[in-house]
């Protein structure tokens, strides 16, 4: 019953998302960043894990820029070999090169990190809630990686961004969906816990 139901919304939210454009992208991703740049959880981390936008997706370069002014270590999502996601160290856009879904990874030569309780992964989605639900884009990649990070270290703290548009009443979630600390959204940030 909830593999279909999330079908279904991924299916209403792309084409909501369908409606954004790349100046309304670029205006979120400010708004976001302002927001997020503003929170003890961004002052307070060593690294900054943030994501390649997708053309649907809020632009996540102011993030970088400020990240690198606040001396902050910048790690992107790439694809590993057990159909998963790893984080790996990106000191520049040279970094980064075209992955297998098309989106922009590190290359292989950049380091893998492990993150600990003290750094925060802003992560992209389809929807979320106001209750740290989030709906990615069905193929578990991200909730595969961040059930992983952390270990013993402690986790870290989880930042789900997009449009205002994505925030839902409730997203449904299964035992395999790892839950956000936080939304940011152009409109507002909401800690969940």
């Amino acid at each position: 019953m909830i593999p279909m139901f999330k079908k279904e919304l991924r299916g209403k939210v792309k084409r909501a998302l369908a409606e954004a454009d790349s100046v309304s992208a670029s205006k979120a991703g400010h708004a976001i960043t302002r927001r997020v740049t503003a929170c003890d959880a961004w002052r307070s981390a060593s690294t900054v894990a943030l994501f390649s936008s997708l053309p649907d997706e809020i632009e996540t370069e102011p993030l970088w820029l400020c990240a690198q002014r606040d001396l902050k270590k910048v790690v992107f999502p790439r694809m590993s070999s057990q159909r998963s996601l790893e984080f790996a160290l990106v000191e520049s856009p040279d970094d980064l090169v075209v992955g297998r879904y098309g989106v922009l990874e590190p290359s292989p030569e950049c380091p893998g990190v492990s993150l600990t309780e003290s750094d925060l992964i802003i992560v992209p989605g389809l929807a979320f809630d106001r209750g740290g639900g989030r709906l990615g884009r069905g193929a578990g990649y991200y909730d595969r990686a961040l059930a992983r990070v952390g270990g013993s270290k402690g986790r870290p703290r989880l930042c789900g961004v997009g449009f205002a548009v994505q925030l839902l009443d409730e997203v449904p979630m299964t035992l395999l969906d790892v839950r956000m600390d936080a939304i940011a959204t152009e409109e507002e940030l909401i800690w969940i816990r």
